[in-house]
């Protein structure tokens, strides 16, 4: 161990330093990652309330309900709803971890788009 000093603003103290080891570092699995990040978040943009299932591999299905305007976050990778008004028309999504969905109202059903980055060039006069 290595006896460093380090100074802030107002103090000066003396403190260990404990050696790097490289076998510390691992990359996370999505698993993991999603677990860290909270998974995904799902937002009810279609004027009316909602019902669905999140679920993954290892997450059991679990029944939401969103009212309008609300959003939520969830585990699991996917979103099983009913794409339809005035039948049943089962629907599966699946959503990536750290990303957003949002079900909207689209003639007579209902869609979950998810969002992906867009890239936006504007462009300058002259």
């Amino acid at each position: 161990m290595q006896l460093t000093k380090f100074k802030t603003s107002k103090t000066e103290k003396n403190s260990t330093l404990v050696g790097f080891d490289q076998n510390w570092l691992s990359e996370l699995s999505s698993e993991e990652a999603s677990s860290i990040t909270g998974g995904f978040t799902v937002a009810n943009d279609s004027g009316g309330t909602r019902r669905f299932y999140n679920l993954g591999a290892n997450v059991p299905a679990e029944l939401q309900t969103l009212q309008p305007t609300q959003k939520g976050n969830y585990d699991g990778e996917y979103v099983l709803y009913n794409k339809s008004k005035t039948g049943f028309e089962p629907t599966l999504v699946k959503v990536e971890p750290t990303k957003t969905a949002s079900f909207r109202q689209e003639g007579d059903g209902i869609t979950l788009v998810v969002d992906s980055l867009s890239l936006f060039i504007l462009n300058s006069p002259g």
